[in-house]
């Protein structure tokens, strides 16, 4: 049976064949089959790559004896085993790596492992793939349930992103090479930092007039649905919206182009897929005379459809690109051409009682003064810096503040050569050397943040926000009233004051008017502020080796104590299966704050272990305070070993009936001869019937079978296979065959006749 027809076959059954002819192998294998099926029933429990990795032991079990079967009958079986185990790994990984991306990289095979396997069962396991394209960040605003997707546009083919952490904050439009595990048109990847390499930047757009094109269009099973008019839309967008973007920029940006609409496309409203609604909407208005190349900015609104979001915009993008779902309203839009501008959401950080803590939460559209939140206020100072729009004039309107003093604010949203906000270190990253800021604004009910008017806890006092250099999506507003259960009074009011005993800095709201405010801060001594190490191994993943091979692995500690803390001590604790040698060179190392060390750890597998990847895993611990630790893992990679070499001969080509035929087998190992491998010899004769003898090999690697034919044996050609088998994990095997002939006296002249 071709392996291609069985491949064809095995994804469509894979459930029924996995428990039907897969399970009675797990069985056989010694395998824990009962959890292992319990896993893949239940492929979105805690642990399903558990369930994957059993699967993908038991592929590299199954493709050794495929190699080792010599009949075709068996060869055929062996084929539709690794079939079926395949089919079901496939779907079970398919169904986790949207929710759980970092359980699909733990169970992925090698690609040493996967190459073993025959090309029809490759096309069911997943591969490491490095692919160069466009970049597409796409945010889903809906409350509950918002969400950034991701995707690599290569040629015409596009795939899905999904990080086990920290996405990255490239914007649409970065060429970029991506490294990631792929199962059909989705990757899985580690993290934005390990997996995405930026090839090329994206020019940022934000200042000046922005081309503008409004498409309306309905749906073929809804043609005469117009929930408003294109003059609706023009004052939304071109009136509203560009009245916003001019007062936030500072009169620096503003919004101008055309609405077109409303237009019928070939797609129905019942079904969700913003990209294809996107190409039927520029054809259609290609088709109606739009030149879209004089836009760089693509704005599609439509009535309620499937989707469950009210907006959705690519993050940055040229032209960027931007989706209302139903209802028109600058909320909306300002929210999502914010997006299109790159802008990530304003969030807010929730730490109990306490301004900030180390059990704190954040709310994606938490802050309450800030359109990329939940109000229809100006963009924060972060984000506008990241803009550039707090960076014009002879006098930056955002003050960088060093030293001890008291500070003056004007009216965030008025124009002017005085600073805008406060910009303070908070903390310094000991690895990349990226910095973490405080941004201090005084927040009044001027245009678009007249909303805050009556909000006497905001007109009297500042607001301040955290941001980080090392992402763009780190904008958190602080409360500095976490005594009341509402975000709608963050403001640090006059004669309040915060402090960070980490940064060491203390802010303080002095006095407040209706045109300006003053703000004292004070640098102290800094204390100390422990936390937990950064451990990282390499390489990832060793060589592929054969079973007892000692790998050396280098074991690097980062301690991220401020330094006003003293020197610690990290203990090394390793974590390797059973039967395994792992020994650190040190297992300990002293560490000043900020610095990083290494060692060495050699870990050799028991020379039983059977091809496939294990996790070793190393912890560094904080002697001083066990609290602080972190951990890595790295995978050894034990080889899937090569066949055994068997030759199989009869000490002669034929016999009579009542010979006695002696068949050697000869077992070998790269020249070498294997003693005590198991040899089954296999005697098939002319009418099908079968004889089977199992003889261990001796010290010069042979074993020989002898056996003696009946009277009544048929006459004809016999066939011998001898498997050899060695632990149950070597294997090999090899054919020969003899003829039996009958032997008759004549009467005639003495004659034989055969």
């Amino acid at each position: 049976m071709a392996l291609h027809t069985q491949a064809h076959a095995a994804k469509s059954h894979a459930r029924s064949q996995f428990r039907s002819s897969v399970a009675p192998l797990f069985l056989g294998l010694g395998l824990a089959i009962a959890a292992v099926i319990g896993f893949a029933q239940t492929a979105h429990s805690a642990e399903p790559n558990d369930a994957a990795a059993h699967l993908a032991r038991t592929l590299h079990t199954l493709t050794i004896q495929h190699r080792g079967a010599a009949a075709v009958d068996e060869q055929a079986q062996r084929s539709g085993d690794l079939l079926s185990v395949a089919a079901w790994r496939h779907q079970l990984l398919s169904e986790i790596i949207q929710d759980d991306p970092g359980a699909v990289l733990r169970a992925a095979m090698p690609a040493k492992l996967r190459a073993n396997l025959p090309p029809p069962v490759q096309a069911y396991v997943e591969e490491e793939i490095d692919v160069e394209g466009e970049l597409e960040v796409l945010h889903e605003d809906r409350d509950p349930g918002s969400r950034y997707l991701y995707s690599v546009k290569v040629k015409e083919e596009r795939f899905s992103l999904h990080f086990a952490a920290h996405p990255p904050t490239l914007q649409t439009g970065t060429w970029v090479r991506v490294r990631g595990i792929r199962i059909e048109r989705a990757l899985a990847l580690e993290s934005g930092s390990t997996s995405v390499e930026s090839l090329s930047s994206v020019l940022q757009n934000s200042f000046g007039e922005q081309r503008t094109v409004v498409i309306l269009v309905n749906f073929q099973d809804k043609p005469t649905e117009e929930p408003y008019t294109r003059d609706h839309a023009r004052d939304v967008v071109f009136g509203t919206a560009n009245q916003f973007y001019a007062e936030a920029s500072y009169q620096q940006t503003s919004l101008a182009g055309d609405v077109f609409g409303w237009l019928t496309i070939p797609m129905n409203s019942t079904v969700c897929d913003g990209w294809a609604l996107a190409d039927h909407a520029k054809a259609a208005a290609t088709a109606a005379g739009v030149n879209l190349s004089a836009y760089t900015r693509y704005v599609f609104a439509f009535p309620q459809n499937a989707c469950g979001w009210w907006g959705t915009g690519t993050v940055g993008g040229n032209p960027s690109q931007a989706w209302i779902n139903g209802t028109l309203v600058f909320q909306v839009v300002g929210h999502e051409v914010g997006h299109n501008f790159g802008l990530f959401h304003s969030r807010s950080i929730d730490c109990g009682s306490a301004t900030l803590g180390s059990n704190c939460t954040t709310d994606e559209y938490g802050d309450p003064l800030d359109v990329m939140g939940y109000s229809t206020g100006h963009y924060n100072a972060f984000q506008k810096e990241r803009l550039g729009w707090l960076n014009y004039g002879a006098s930056p309107p955002i003050m960088t503040v060093q030293a001890d003093g008291t500070y003056w604010l004007d009216p965030y949203e008025s124009m002017g050569g005085n600073p805008k906000a406060l910009k303070i270190l908070k903390a310094t990253d000991p690895t990349t050397g990226m910095k973490t800021w405080y941004y201090v604004e005084f927040r009044q009910a001027i245009g678009f943040d007249s909303f805050l008017s009556g909000n006497s806890n905001v007109l009297n006092g500042v607001v301040i926000h955290t941001g980080s250099e090392s992402s763009a999506n780190s904008s958190d507003i602080l409360d500095m009233t976490p005594a009341t259960a509402s975000m709608s009074d963050p403001a640090l009011a006059v004669d309040q004051s915060f402090t960070d005993p980490d940064a060491d800095v203390t802010i303080a709201t002095t006095w407040t008017s209706s045109t300006s405010a003053s703000v004292s801060v004070t640098f102290g001594t800094p204390t100390c502020a422990p936390a937990s190490p950064t451990v990282t191994l390499s390489p990832s993943q060793s060589q592929s080796v054969q079973a007892g091979t000692p790998v050396t692995y280098t074991v690097s500690v980062t301690n991220n104590d401020n330094t006003a803390c003293a020197a610690s001590n990290f203990a090394l604790q390793k974590g390797a299966p059973t039967g395994w040698s792992a020994v650190f060179a040190s297992s300990t190392l002293a560490l000043g704050p900020g610095a990083k060390g290494s060692t060495t750890l050699q870990v050799t597998s028991s020379t039983s272990a059977s091809g496939g990847s294990y996790p070793i895993g190393v912890t560094a611990t904080n002697s001083a305070n066990a609290s602080y630790a972190a951990s890595g893992s790295v995978s050894y990679l034990v080889a899937v070993p090569a066949p055994l070499t068997v030759t199989v001969s009869a000490n002669k080509p034929s016999y009579t009936r009542g010979q006695s035929v002696s068949l050697t087998a000869l077992v070998k190992d790269n020249g070498s001869p294997i003693r005590n491998a198991k040899v089954t010899f296999k005697i098939t004769k002319p009418n099908g019937a079968l004889v089977t003898k199992t003889i261990t090999t001796t010290r010069s690697g042979s074993a020989i079978y002898k056996w003696r034919l009946g009277s009544r044996d048929p006459v004809g050609t016999y066939q011998v296979r001898a498997d050899a088998n060695l632990n149950n994990a070597r294997f090999g095997s090899a054919t020969t065959s003899f003829s039996v002939q009958s032997q008759l006296n004549s009467d005639h002249g003495g004659l034989r006749r055969y």
